[in-house]
């Protein structure tokens, strides 16, 4: 995914749209739909907005977290690191309690 794909994806994720995106981070949201049609990387102070904007990394939405330092590493994993980030000490700790139970399951 590139750049904007992944601005979209952690939209819907957060139920938020574009125009809120855009208002935020001061751009026309025109600007967003041209930056998927280019697969374009918006400059460094705009980028660093719309993170904010998401609760993500600028490096997750570069692609530069995924994968590249262990190539062995399924992606989904780095995906679930990134949604992991959000959540706060106790809803890491019934994460962790989860995942745990699952792990004796199998």
């Amino acid at each position: 995914m590139n750049f904007w794909e992944k601005v979209d994806a952690e939209l819907k994720y957060l139920g938020k749209t574009r125009k809120e995106l855009a208002a935020y981070v001061e751009i026309d949201v025109a600007n967003i739909s041209f930056g998927i049609k280019r697969n374009s990387i918006p400059y460094a102070d705009t980028a660093l907005k719309v993170a904010k904007f998401l609760g993500v990394s600028l490096e997750y939405l570069l692609g530069m977290d995924e994968v590249s330092e262990n190539p062995t590493i399924n992606p989904q994993i780095s995906e679930i690191e990134n949604y992991l980030k959000r959540f706060s000490p106790n809803d890491l700790d019934v994460i962790l309690n989860v995942t745990k139970a699952l792990n004796e399951k199998y």
